[in-house]
Parts: C-alpha cells; structure tokens; sequence
C-alpha cells in the first residue's frame, strides 16, 4: 500500500477540511431559550463525554447566534434528528434566521422553557457545566438533567457537505 504523501503546511487547512468532509455524523440541533426567546443551530460537532456523570460536548462557533446564550452559562437541549428532519435542519443551518428557524419542524417547551424538536429520534437537555475557548469554537460540556427518546432510530447524517438518509 502506498504511503499518502504529507500535507505542506500552507495547504493544512484546505486538507483538514477534506478530511472531515469524510467524516460522517449525526446532524443535531442545539436549542436554548429564555424569556420566551428561541435560539438554535444546526451542528454536528456535538459527542458525549462520560456516563457518570451523564454528559455531552458541544462545539460552536464564537460567530453563532447561539454562541452568547450559551456562554452565559444557560440550559440547552440536543436535539438528535431522524432522516426525515432534513428541512428542519437546512431551517436552522442558515436557510431561516433567529426565531423564524422554529417554524420548521413541531417545537415544544421543556424543562426551563428550552426548546425541543417533539419528534426528533432523541432530546438531551442540559446545562452548561463548563466552556473553553479554542481557536474560533467554544467547547461547552453540558451535563445531562433529562433524555427523551422517540421512534425508530434513523439518524440524518451530514457527510461531504450534504444531509444522507441513513435506513
């Protein structure tokens, strides 16, 4: 087998971003709001961390909407999509601004009136137990107060730069 040739530095970041494009995941949306007021992301970046105690990481861009609410340390739910959410995805990846993104999709309140996609394959609510800054992102842990799960389990997956429909 042929050895694959090394990546000169000024063409790094261009290669790295090949490299996840090849990286399969589910797609997710991160929902928080307080004072009656919804904010949510699209992401993919998101993975648990420990079981004991139940927690999951999120990575979000410092230039995100959402990147304030959850710096001030606010609860949030990670909403796990089916392959039918492919839409309600697009909706809250950019297609659809602020609160008009909670048109997509059937959105209730939960614990703490953060948001959640009633029918997504599985709804992790948290709060945001501790932050660091890295690079462009904030890495949030949420530790994990309540998990609902619904259906099937039929994740949309995001791979090379568009949603699949995993069966």
């Amino acid at each position: 087998m042929a050895e694959s040739p090394i990546v000169p530095a000024p063409d790094l970041i261009a290669a790295f971003k090949g490299a996840m494009r090849r990286l399969a995941a589910t797609v997710t949306i991160v929902s928080t709001g307080s004072d009656g007021e919804r904010q949510g992301m699209t992401a993919t970046a998101v993975t648990s961390v420990t079981t004991d105690p139940p927690a999951i990481l999120v990575c979000v861009n410092q230039s995100a909407s959402l990147h304030p609410a959850l710096q001030d340390g606010t609860r949030f739910c990670v909403n796990l999509l089916h392959n039918r959410h492919a839409e309600v995805a697009g909706a809250f990846g950019g297609k659809l601004q602020g609160a008009e993104r909670f048109s997509a999709g059937e959105w209730a309140d939960g614990p703490h009136g953060v948001p959640y996609l009633v029918d997504a394959q599985a709804n992790i609510f948290c709060r945001v137990d501790a932050l660091m800054l890295y690079g462009t992102h904030t890495i949030f842990v949420g530790k994990v107060e309540e998990v609902r799960l619904f259906g099937d389990v039929s994740p949309l997956i995001y791979q090379d730069g568009r949603y699949i429909k995993a069966s």
